[in-house]
């Protein structure tokens, strides 16, 4: 048996902006994804709704929109006035014709149909500068009597939508980027742009591009030189990552090695919890160097398990499905334990994005003109959503007697991947069982509990939600004995899950 120890008085705040998701102009993640006129289900203004359910009931606050590599060469007044107006372009990051009938109005009517009140814009940084940005800001959030804040008004919005979190572009050490910049001129690029936007709106904050991944040969220093750059004009650096069971270092290209074996593979989120640490430290090095005294965030905007695309790429049509894929309850399990990573980390990480919603390596599949199911990570979501509220508080703990095993790459790998929440009227315990056995925790709760719920994701190992089969993955709720007005509680995981395991004191 595993002792889990919980030490209440070290904790710390965090809220149900920390995990959100994203939406960007590629593959079927707009199109036949959240926009579909045609569709049974769609609404007024060409919504899917049945999609928009879906996402209501997923509980996401925060939204990244929109993009990702298609800011890098994105023209934000393409997207506004009368939809018979409105130009089609190429979208030379991901090879599709641009329709432009959804846009910055159908996205915000979209989002408060969907609960979101977290929206996170990107500026296109790539192939445009300050000026386009702060035309964006001014229309976006523009209170007076002036040029595009009018041309809002005229398009039907007459108030500011008022969107706090600007992304100061998007992957520009990225050599698949549009417009790559070195890290001394996207430093300054950023640090200006930032200023110019505050001073046009103090209440903004804005988010610098860190590395785009780990794997490139600039990171971390690509992070130090921008933030040097930018430091007092900018709020958070963004962390990007992805990872895939045999992914190449480049995730634009196919594999080109043997996939992980189990162990290594539910291993891999250790490398999110060392990343988010190097960051942060790279971060306060620039505060010291910097004699300041404002502490950098971090926002996590991009991070998702990756498989290719299931579906035969159709460049330059209106619809290229792009890494519509499948999750298997292996890839599950991961993604559980990268969301914990990130959790644990609710200190110094304010903003994440689960990348993407729809379609493109996604919480929710689509088929055009026909169904919308969940992919099982999206009850891993769903399940940190629900508990997360601006009273939570992440509570330290270590595990005694843990059971743990070495990989090639990660040594004395817990076989419980946990945290512990305090809801403030209950205990949560979040925990992922790598291993095939089950594993039983003993707890002392900080108080006497009254009532319990023991909710656990798992099933067979390669086990997806197809279009036939729906629901194969989905939470069940599993008997949980409590020890009704003790502290000393215990709990049994089973072999390869995810779980939910719930202490109402």
């Amino acid at each position: 048996m595993v002792q889990l120890n919980v030490y209440p008085e070290q904790n710390f705040t965090v809220g149900p902006q920390l995990f959100g998701s994203f939406l960007e102009h590629m593959g079927t993640v707009i199109y036949t994804g959240v926009y579909e006129p045609t569709h049974p289900t769609a609404t007024a203004e060409g919504f899917r709704g049945d999609v928009l359910q879906l996402v209501q009931a997923l509980g996401i606050k925060t939204l990244r929109y929109p993009g990702g590599n298609f800011t890098s060469s994105y023209h934000w007044e393409d997207t506004v006035g009368p939809k018979d107006q409105r130009p089609k372009r190429m979208n030379i990051a991901w090879q599709s014709l641009e329709t432009n009938q959804f846009g910055l109005h159908e996205f915000f009517s979209w989002a408060a149909q969907a609960g979101i009140d977290n929206p996170i814009l990107t500026v296109n940084l790539g192939t445009r500068g300050i000026d386009d940005a702060l035309n964006e800001l001014e229309y976006v959030n523009g209170r007076f009597d002036t040029y595009w804040a009018n041309k809002r008004r005229q398009n039907g919005h007459p108030e500011p939508f008022g969107v706090k979190y600007w992304c100061l572009g998007n992957e520009l050490d990225g050599p698949w980027q549009v417009a790559r910049q070195t890290p001394e001129a996207y430093g300054l690029l950023a640090n200006e742009t930032a200023k110019a936007m505050k001073l046009m709106d103090p209440q903004i904050e804005t988010i610098l591009v860190g590395s785009s991944t780990p794997n490139l040969d600039s990171y971390p220093e690509w992070d130090f030189k921008v933030l040097m750059a930018a430091y007092d004009n900018v709020d958070f650096i963004a962390m990007h990552n992805y990872i895939d069971r045999a992914q190449s270092e480049n995730l634009d290209q196919e594999a080109v090695r043997a996939a992980d074996d189990l162990p290594t593979y539910l291993a891999k989120s250790l490398s999110f919890d060392r990343q988010i640490d190097e960051v942060a430290t790279i971060a306060d090095a620039v505060k010291a160097l910097k004699h300041s005294d404002k502490t950098m965030k971090i926002s996590f905007d991009e991070w998702n398990v990756h498989h290719f695309s299931q579906k035969q790429p159709t460049p330059w049509g209106e619809h290229n499905p792009v890494d519509w894929c499948y999750f298997d309850l292996a890839d599950t399990l991961l993604f559980g334990s990268m969301a914990l990573a990130i959790l644990r980390h609710g200190d110094r990480v304010k903003l994440s994005c689960q990348a993407l919603l729809v379609n493109t390596i996604p919480l929710i599949l689509t088929d055009e003109a026909g169904a919308a199911w969940a992919n099982p990570t999206y009850y891993v979501l769903q399940a940190l959503l629900a508990q997360l509220s601006d009273e939570s508080r992440v509570l330290k703990t270590d595990l005694i007697g843990a059971v743990t095993y070495d990989t090639a790459e990660f040594l004395a790998v817990p076989m419980i991947d946990q945290v512990l929440i305090d809801t403030g009227t209950s205990y949560v315990l979040f925990a992922v069982n790598r291993g095939e056995e089950t594993q039983t925790l003993a707890i002392t709760l900080p108080q006497p509990a009254v009532s319990g719920q023991h909710q656990v994701l798992c099933g067979a190992l390669d086990a997806q939600n197809t279009r036939e089969h729906p629901h194969t993955l989905t939470p069940q709720t599993k008997p949980l004995i409590v020890a009704t007005g003790a502290v000393a509680q215990q709990v049994s995981l089973p072999g390869y899950s995810w779980n939910v395991v719930t202490f109402n004191y």
